[in-house]
């Protein structure tokens, strides 16, 4: 198979991308690095060093909610690198008022959760035994 070095993005349609920019950045520490808006709706890219979401709407869609159950996406996943990364992200996200679960074990690692204003559900996960 030829080469992939790394996960690129990810791009996410919601509801308002503004509000969702300003979620990213807030809770997840990105920031804008490129905002457009036309006939085909707004555009707004956030990123931080090995992160980037495209948060986009489309004119016309019916949806006004994400539903994890329909065909598609699921949740999105970010890596954490340590443990003690994990647990500061959880005292940090608590300290904002960002509602988010408790540090879990799966078979896999250890993970925390919690959505968007779209309802998207975030995953932070260390690939690490409980």
């Amino acid at each position: 198979m030829p080469a992939i070095d790394a996960f690129s993005h990810i791009s996410l349609t919601v509801t308002d991308p503004e509000q969702s920019a300003d979620f990213y950045n807030r809770v997840l520490g990105t920031e804008t690095v490129f905002s457009t808006a036309g006939d085909n709706g707004a555009l707004i890219i956030v990123a931080r060093d090995g992160m980037m979401i495209a948060l986009r709407d489309h004119p016309g869609s019916n949806d006004k909610s994400f539903d994890p159950s329909r065909v598609g996406l699921d949740h999105v996943a970010f890596m954490v690198p340590s443990r003690v990364e994990l647990e500061a992200w959880h005292s940090s996200l608590i300290a904002a008022g960002v509602v988010c679960s408790a540090i879990e074990a799966s078979p896999f690692g250890l993970h925390l959760n919690l959505k968007d204003p779209d309802d998207i559900a975030v995953e932070l996960f260390v690939s690490e035994p409980a």
